[in-house]
């Protein structure tokens, strides 16, 4: 016979991310946009000191990435999942936009881009 446990409560709120494994996590939305506000395409940007290399560096700067997700798509966006962050969405944004217009061998630009805290979704969106 199972076990029930007593005064178990499954969530703390409907909407939010808990956490039941360790650190807290925080997700972060990243959607790379260049100085000529167009997106730029992520999966030609791949290599070693290519703008994704680059741009992991510097986020890992201020905590540990436990997953990414690159969008298999010219849509600039990235999904980041870390814990003990020292970023907030804000700081996160403006570290990358300091990168400039000048990023890794392909002198991609980073400059308009937008980051957002968001929730963990374990679906396509």
């Amino acid at each position: 016979m199972p076990i029930e446990p007593k005064n178990f409560k499954v969530t703390n709120a409907i909407g939010s991310t808990d956490n039941f494994a360790g650190a807290e996590v925080q997700f972060f939305h990243i959607t790379i946009v260049q100085s000529d506000s167009s997106v730029l395409d992520l999966r030609a940007e791949l290599d070693f000191n290519e703008t994704m290399h680059n741009l992991i560096r510097t986020i890992m700067e201020r905590g540990t990435i436990l997953y990414q997700r690159i969008d298999n798509a010219a849509t600039g966006r990235i999904d980041v999942s870390m814990e003990r962050s020292g970023w907030t969405a804000a700081t996160l944004q403006t570290a990358i936009r300091a990168m400039g217009d000048t990023v890794g061998v392909n002198s991609k630009s980073v400059s308009l881009s937008v980051v957002s805290l968001t929730e963990l979704k374990l679906d396509n969106s």
